[in-house]
């Protein structure tokens, strides 16, 4: 889920040349990886570092595309004090939902950051969240 949340939701936000470049080496990218306060024009800001917009959007796909989520038997409704239910998919996909829109609303800091210390490699390829449809198969 981590490795499909950085191939699939990062990459497109980060360029491709930025997203290779950190992959190539994490330690030149320490601040914009774990976040921090910076300077602009005298104004200072927080980042709060593009591994909390990677562990949101892992976060939303584990929810949803795990079988085995947050219990042993996966995601569960309380019935009564000893009861369970699988959840319903319904429940899963806010859950996702939700967590991608942190993700996002974290993401625009991030991106914030990018543009404000002139990040050189950084091209803004993709912002929207996009329309994911699902369909069940019958």
């Amino acid at each position: 889920m981590i490795l499909d949340a950085q191939l699939l939701d990062i990459q497109p936000l980060l360029g491709e040349n930025l997203f290779n470049s950190i992959l190539t080496s994490p330690e030149d990218f320490t601040e914009l990886l774990d976040g921090g306060i910076y300077e602009n024009d005298g104004i200072s800001y927080t980042n709060y570092g593009l591994k909390m917009v990677i562990c949101y959007f892992a976060y939303a796909r584990y929810m949803l595309f795990s079988s085995a989520i947050d219990t042993p038997f996966s995601v569960v409704q309380k019935i009564s004090s000893n009861d369970s239910k699988p959840a319903e998919n319904s429940v899963k996909k806010t859950i996702y939902s939700l967590n991608r829109e942190a993700a996002f609303q974290i993401w625009s800091n991030v991106k914030n950051y990018l543009k404000r210390t002139k990040n050189p490699e950084f091209v803004h390829c993709n912002t929207s969240m996009g329309n994911l449809r699902f369909t069940k198969l019958s």
